[in-house]
Formats: structure tokens, C-alpha cells, sequence
């Protein structure tokens, strides 16, 4: 399935895929974590409640970013962790940003790593719906376009997520 939709700042143009054939090469991941069932929230200190995730470093595959990422912002240890789909955000002026969406599931939690912008992490046995986090003021702004809309949808149906 292939969506194309504006982005959560204005000027932004999101095309999101879930086909593997349409994969680029990522810059950025964005990871669906889920610990005994539930799925992990990250509190960002200036952005609100948001989905671990971040920038791919030098020398660093994609996969390896999204397990850096899940741990730096929840504390929580990766044991399994597959692509589920891929966005391309496009804005007059940048060239396109693209990041890859990820399913984890979590052995373990850990405390909070030193020195990040988290200040909190929930486990949400029921995963706020993309209604309330467009209405909701403690959401971040980046999982209030339709990006959560459809990973979410897809991320139900996840042998990692409870059932």
C-alpha cells in the first residue's frame, strides 16, 4: 500500500509506503517497540509523547540506528525488530528525508540511559489512537500527520504487539 498526504509542518509533502520494493536507502527510523505486549512511549523534553526514533549515524546500517535509538530514549533492549514500512518527507528548500518505520519487540527495560532528551517512558497496552494523538497537546507534532494513521493499522495486526 502507497499513501501520499501533507506533513505535520506546513509545506511538507509525506509519501509513505509499505511496500519493500519502494525502500530507499534511510537517514532516519522510526520504531514501533513493543515490551510483554504493550507499546512504548517516549516523553521528549521539549516535543511531548512520541515514538522512540532519530538519525542515522556515520557508519551505522539503518537497523542498527533504530536499536541505538530504542535504547538511548526507552532504556529497553531490542530482541527482535523487522521494517514495516518507509516514509519520504519533501519540503521546498531540503532535499527529501527519508526514514524507515520499524516493528521491535523488547527482552528487556532498563533504566534510562544518562545525558538524553527523554524524561519519561509509558507502556501503552492500548496504543493511543491517531485521533487522540492529533488532538492531544502532549503528542509531538512529528506523529501527527498520517504517518501514525497507517503504521498503526499495520503495527495491530504485528505478532509483536498484544493481542
Amino acid at each position: 500500500m502507497r499513501y501520499e498526504f501533507a506533513g505535520s509542518y506546513p509545506g511538507q509533502q509525506v509519501r509513505l509506503s509499505f511496500e519493500a520494493t519502494d525502500f530507499l536507502d534511510a537517514g532516519y527510523v522510526l520504531v514501533f517497540a513493543f515490551y510483554e505486549g504493550k507499546l512504548l512511549m517516549t516523553r521528549h523534553q521539549t516535543r511531548g509523547w512520541e515514538l522512540p526514533g532519530g538519525t542515522r549515524e556515520a557508519g551505522e546500517w539503518p537497523l542498527q540506528t533504530a536499536i541505538r535509538e530504542v535504547y538511548e530514549e526507552t532504556g529497553a533492549e531490542v530482541c527482535a525488530i523487522e521494517p514495516l514500512g518507509q516514509y519520504v518527507i519533501e519540503a521546498e528548500g531540503m532535499g527529501p528525508l527519508v526514514k524507515t518505520i520499524y516493528v521491535a519487540k523488547v527482552e528487556r527495560m532498563h533504566s534510562l540511559p544518562d545525558g538524553f532528551e527523554t524524561e519519561e517512558v509509558r507502556h501503552f497496552a492500548n496504543p493511543p489512537s491517531s485521533e487522540v494523538v492529533k488532538a492531544g497537546a502532549e503528542y509531538s507534532l512529528i506523529l501527527k500527520d498520517d504517518v501514525y494513521l497507517h503504521a498503526l493499522e499495520r503495527v495491530r495486526e504485528h505478532r509483536f504487539a498484544a493481542r
